[in-house]
This record gives structure tokens, sequence and C-alpha cells, in this order.
């Protein structure tokens, strides 16, 4: 894995980008995804759209590959860990199996939009073994939200990082490409899950637009 890795610098900490889009920030061995919407294609199996089964299995082994890679004492979601309901939820003894892989892993998150049934039910998220932080989590420099956007009036200095858009670059030849953002005052990770639509972002003066291509992550020239 370690030829999937790119070392950046965002606001003076050195950062570490994976190809299975997640982020590493090594000073605080934190490893940060975005958008792993547990149980998504079982939702929409369930309202009749033929979606192949183990998407959940698959995202969750990925995880264990990257912790592993990474050594990230720390897992920071942000936002949309689960797509819908969680209670009797099928992809919840796939959860808690990987949960007990990784006892000592602090695993936390800031509430989604998706998250709604973890924010109505605490005790919900303690049997997950997840700690809520609520819409943020201020770490100088950063600041951890859901939605970018959402932080923008929220009286707390940081750079934000967030999810919530799912960004995707499309390249000549090539499948459109999740990938990273990163403007001057707040920065996207991509979508975790593997089954998720996307945001196109076209290369721009304004952004570093780094796409995550099989086995390795890419730095776009300014557009």
């Amino acid at each position: 894995m370690a030829d999937s890795v790119l070392e950046i610098e965002i606001a003076g900490e050195a950062l570490r980008l994976f190809a299975e889009r997640a982020l590493l920030w090594p000073r605080q061995r934190t490893l940060v995804v975005a958008d792993v919407h547990l149980g998504k294609a079982q939702h929409f199996r369930e309202a009749g759209i033929a979606l192949p089964r183990g998407g959940t299995e698959h995202d969750l082994e990925r995880l264990d590959r990257l912790i592993k890679a990474s050594g990230a004492t720390r897992l920071l979601v942000l936002g949309d860990l689960l797509h819908a309901g969680a209670r009797d939820a099928p992809w919840r003894a796939a959860w808690q199996a990987w949960r007990a892989r990784h006892p000592t892993l602090s695993v936390e998150l800031v509430g989604g939009n998706h998250d709604r049934a973890l924010r109505a039910a605490p005790e919900l998220a303690r049997t997950l073994g997840l700690h809520l932080h609520g819409a943020l989590l201020h770490a100088p420099p950063f600041v951890f939200v859901h939605d970018v956007d959402d932080a923008v009036a929220v009286d707390v200095a940081g750079y934000r990082l967030g999810g919530h858009l799912h960004p995707v670059v499309r390249l000549p030849g090539l499948p459109r490409l999740p990938a990273f953002v990163f403007a001057h005052d707040a920065g996207l990770l991509p979508a975790f899950t593997a089954f998720a639509g996307g945001l196109p972002i076209a290369p721009s003066p304004s952004v570093r637009l780094y796409p995550c291509a099989p086995g390795a992550v890419v730095a776009l020239p300014a557009g």
C-alpha cells in the first residue's frame, strides 16, 4: 500500500492521502474518512433496486488494510457513517465483527445528515463502539465537519475538512475518479464507500485536486 500514498502539507501539517480514499494525520495517528454509508446497498435492495451483496464487508476490509498500513490508533469519520436506520440492520453483524478486530482503536464520528439514528439514540452509538462529537470537532489547526459550508457560520477558527459532496474528477479516457479537493480555507474528502455517486470538480487555480486512481493518488496541475 506504500505506493498508494501521497504526502502533502495543509495548514502547516503533514498529511498522507491514500488511494483507498482516506487521509492520515500522522502527528495525531488519526485516520480520517468520510461518507462510509454502511448498509447503503441493502437499503437500495429493499427499495427494489438490484445490487450485489457484500458492499459493507468490502468497505470494512478496506478499513482493515488502511489501519494496518497507517498505524493509526484513531479512526475519525466525517459524517454519514450510516446510510439509513441502524436497529436490526443487516450490516450490524459485519460492523460488530470488524469492531471486535480493533478493540483498542478509538472510532469517532462527526455527525452527518444520514446519522440521525445515532444522534437520536446515543446508547446505540455506544453499542456500536462509537464516540460522537456532534456537528464538528475542533482540533487545531483543523475543524472537522461533515459539510464544510455548514461550518462557515460557526465562530471557530481553523482549516475545515469535511465530506458530504462525494467529489470526483473526470479525466480523458478514464472513468470518473474519487478525489481529494483542497481550497485555501477548506478541503473535501472523497466518499469512502465504493457505492457512491459524486459531484464533478473541475481543475481551477483556486483548488488542488488529488484523484484516487487504482493504486495511486495523483496530483493534478492547477487548472
